[in-house]
């Protein structure tokens, strides 16, 4: 069975809550840098696909206020976990500030994460199919696989 949208979203937003947990409980510099490097590499296309897919059709298809003020926000969340992203790639890794931007920055995701899944995902489900759901899945993987940061 074809997985929607919103099943592949949820199975992605899993994987980097597992890689954050890895990356807090790690006291090797260099596994750490590893692990942000392996973070970033499936969170910033995750980001961007979300943006150019399920968010552009909240905003673009739907014509409903509700949608298209529910995909602006998730993308301006996306805009500050990028700008955290950033701070941290300016730090030492080892040093205390790195781990408190860090703290900042799973804060963000976890509460976006949390807000996509209830209200984004509600919106989603309201307003399309489950094979609409499934088109937006494939579209989502097409845009990713484009996407190099």
């Amino acid at each position: 069975m074809e997985e929607t949208i919103l099943q592949k979203l949820r199975q992605e937003h899993r994987g980097v809550e597992a890689i954050m947990a890895q990356i807090e409980a790690c006291e090797d510099r260099q596994k750490k840098l590893r692990l942000f490097e392996q973070m970033k590499d499936e969170l910033i296309p995750h980001m961007e696909g979300e943006e150019r897919t399920l968010y552009a059709k909240l905003r673009n298809d739907v014509h409903q206020e509700l949608a298209e003020d529910i995909a602006e926000d998730a993308s301006d969340e996306h805009r500050e976990v990028k700008d955290i992203i950033r701070k941290l790639e300016g730090q030492d890794v080892n040093s205390s500030e790195w781990d408190r931007i860090f703290h900042s920055l799973k804060e963000h995701i976890r509460f976006h994460v949390a807000e996509e899944e209830s209200e984004l995902f509600e919106e989603a489900k309201e307003d399309f199919s489950r094979e609409e759901l499934i088109e937006i899945a494939n579209e989502f993987e097409e845009v990713k696989s484009h996407i190099h940061h």
